[in-house]
């Protein structure tokens, strides 16, 4: 179930599934609601039957099998959509438009852009620490 807090947060319930000193494993529960919910069409836990997510462990007192809620901050969602699809995009077609309009090889310039936006994914992976702490959930306990 996923709803939408006054707050600016997205909601899902979920099931904890491991403890340990520094994360909490939680399976998100997919039910029938998720079909009429608004942001469904933003939201990649509406699209898996069973999503298991890793939430920074803050203490709280938590049992295995515990149902919890867990929140995603709405305001990241445009950061998430810049980062992951725009940026790409947008680097790969001037990558290929440059090239292209240098070499005029059409081969050279889909090889070179397609190559621009590995290694721009390569980045994100290097940078794959700042970017989990920059898109975080949170667990409210009900």
């Amino acid at each position: 179930m996923s709803t939408e807090t006054f707050g600016g947060s997205i909601e899902h319930l979920g099931v904890i599934k491991e403890i340990t000193p520094k994360s909490i494993k939680v399976s998100l529960l997919n039910v029938s609601a998720c079909s009429t919910c608004h942001t469904k069409g933003t939201c990649s836990v509406s699209d898996v039957d069973n999503k298991i997510i890793d939430v920074i462990n803050t203490g709280e007192q938590l049992k295995k099998g515990e149902t919890v809620k867990v929140a995603f901050e709405k305001s990241l969602g445009p950061l998430a959509l810049m980062i992951g699809y725009i940026g790409p995009f947008v680097l790969l077609m001037i990558v290929l438009l440059i090239s292209w309009s240098i070499t005029k090889d059409e081969v050279f310039a889909g090889l070179a852009s397609l190559f621009s936006v590995g290694v721009y994914y390569l980045f994100l992976t290097l940078f794959r620490k700042k970017l989990k702490s920059t898109f975080t959930f949170r667990i409210l306990k009900d």
